[in-house]
């Protein structure tokens, strides 16, 4: 299993939303609330878009998102705006190849969870499932710590 480097404060996280968009708090506040934590933070297209009322941009963008920020190297983790449904649409869109040889810190729950179990039998990659968009924001210390 490939474990990825741990995340430390001034590293890099990039946001994305491979399901559903984020309608419980501000997106603003999500990416202030990480910039406070003392990351870096780079919020990807999908975190802005909505289609069909619940998924946060079309399938396309959602997977070119999640290759992108994997593929960047000035990213150092990948972590999910919201959970929802859709993820499990990406699955064949998904070049996995980039994933394995990108290894990052990738943070998300409910349905990102159809992600976590492709990245761990297609990548060996060690995933996380913790917490998304709105958590961030009302997060306690303990949490946080």
């Amino acid at each position: 299993m490939i474990l990825p480097k741990r995340l430390k404060k001034g590293d890099t996280i990039g946001v994305i939303a491979p399901s559903g968009h984020l309608r419980e708090v501000n997106i603003d506040d999500v990416e202030k609330s990480l910039i406070d934590m003392g990351y870096n933070v780079k919020m990807y297209e999908s975190c802005y878009s909505v289609d069909r009322g619940y998924l946060s941009g079309k399938d396309e963008l959602r997977a070119k998102d999640l290759q992108d920020a994997f593929e960047d190297k000035n990213i150092d983790a990948v972590f999910c705006i919201r959970g929802g449904y859709g993820a499990a649409r990406l699955l064949d869109l998904i070049d996995f190849d980039v994933i394995k040889n990108n290894p990052k810190i990738f943070l998300g729950l409910s349905d990102i969870t159809a992600l976590h179990i492709a990245f761990n039998q297609k990548c060996d990659l060690v995933t996380y499932h913790g917490p998304v968009g709105r958590r961030f924001v009302d997060m306690d210390e303990y949490t946080k710590e």
